[in-house]
């Protein structure tokens, strides 16, 4: 298999909430974009379910952490 080499740039959000799939609850980390075309920024390394590839992260923290009350009540998926 040819070695795909992707380098992105992303300035966001990382976030992390509660989220209901279900009747299970999970822990969600994840990432967000002030434009609406900036989609899932992770998912474009791995687009589709059963997809896997070793990633380097390195994270630059840009401001002081905010604490957001709707994070903390789990969002639900049905």
């Amino acid at each position: 298999m040819k070695r795909e080499k992707m380098k992105q740039t992303f300035e966001g959000w990382l976030f992390n909430r509660l989220e209901i799939v279900g009747n299970e609850q999970y822990n969600h980390v994840g990432c967000e974009g002030e434009s609406e075309e900036f989609g899932n920024f992770l998912s474009q390394f791995v687009p589709e379910n059963g997809m896997k590839r070793k990633v380097k992260f390195t994270i630059e923290a840009l401001e002081g952490l905010k604490i957001l009350e709707e994070y903390k009540k789990p969002k639900s998926y049905i």
